[in-house]
């Protein structure tokens, strides 16, 4: 049996991944900036990422495969973490590691590297987005990229934050049920997709035995506004009916502009067809339900429409 590290495990996406891939592996997880506990697999002590802690955590859990989802993760629409010249270096010391331990590494990215005009970029798109933050995050691929076999997944994830701490998705659901708007618009884009539908590609594209840049995300391109709106239905919460506002010029920032994923690449390697938003929304909702957000948290859930 492998046995998977996750560098990451209070993220969304590293949370998720490491709950999903332990039905099957051995999984470890590390967190690299708060603290975490949740069920279902083995969590070490916080992490400082520095070249020795990385080091000694490579020996003492002895992985075949390291998953990192350090600030790389952040799709834009989460508001905080943007990756920083810190997040790079934290990066480059776990892929070095993973390198000297011969391990295999996957690294998980986000579509905020892209921006407009153009709609569902491919791996070879060049319409980059010119902030700080997302040419932090192409020098974080480029670091992956120096390993031949890592696999590099573009995303744009969304699920329960791991720790029954408050994410992006708590916060959002505690706004629906006030009745507010913050936050929502309509000039972001991206392709959702939950992060446990993203475990289940990843743990495909390992079998497959892939390597190289793919973009991993949900099939439909949406907005903030209409995400919301999906999830207000699931969970019975008020529509949300964010004020009309207008586009003078091109949305400039980190994931403030088009971010959506072509998937062609990876759809035709694994022969799979990726979620539609609903599909992602309604298995988030059933993960509150049954049992799923628990394990996650640590802590019960009740199967309300009041879930925050």
């Amino acid at each position: 049996m492998n046995k998977v590290l996750v560098a990451g495990i209070e993220t969304v996406v590293g949370g998720n991944l490491a709950v999903c891939l332990a039905r099957s592996q051995a999984v470890a997880g590390v967190s690299l900036s708060e603290p975490v506990t949740f069920g279902g697999c083995e969590i070490l002590p916080l992490s400082d990422s520095s070249p020795e802690s990385v080091r000694e955590t490579m020996n003492r859990v002895k992985p075949q495969r390291v998953i990192f989802c350090g600030e790389s993760t952040n799709t834009g629409w989460e508001g905080s973490g943007e990756p920083d010249e810190a997040a790079i270096q934290q990066a480059k010391n776990w892929i070095t590691a993973a390198r000297d331990a011969n391990a295999h590494l996957t690294l998980i990215s986000s579509g905020a590297v892209f921006t407009g005009p153009w709609m569902f970029h491919s791996e070879s798109s060049q319409s980059y987005c010119p902030s700080a933050a997302a040419e932090h995050l192409r020098q974080i691929e480029a670091a992956a990229e120096t390993s031949s076999d890592s696999l590099i997944v573009r995303t744009h994830a969304f699920g329960w934050l791991p720790g029954g701490r408050t994410g992006w998705i708590e916060s959002l659901i505690e706004q629906l049920e006030q009745g507010q708007t913050n936050g929502m618009d309509y000039f972001r884009h991206g392709s959702p997709i939950l992060a446990t539908d993203l475990a289940d590609i990843v743990s495909r594209a390992w079998s497959a035995g892939l390597s190289g840049v793919y973009h991993i995300a949900g099939a439909e391109r949406a907005n903030p506004v209409q995400f919301a709106r999906r999830l207000a239905h699931h969970f019975q919460l008020p529509t949300p009916i964010p004020p009309a506002e207008f586009l003078i010029d091109r949305p400039s920032g980190f994931g403030c502009g088009e971010t959506s994923l072509q998937t062609r690449k990876i759809r035709r390697a694994l022969h799979v067809a990726l979620p539609m938003l609903e599909d992602g929304v309604l298995r988030l909702f059933q993960q509150h339900s049954d049992g799923f957000r628990s394990r996650l948290t640590g802590r019960s859930m009740t199967p309300t429409s009041k879930v925050a």
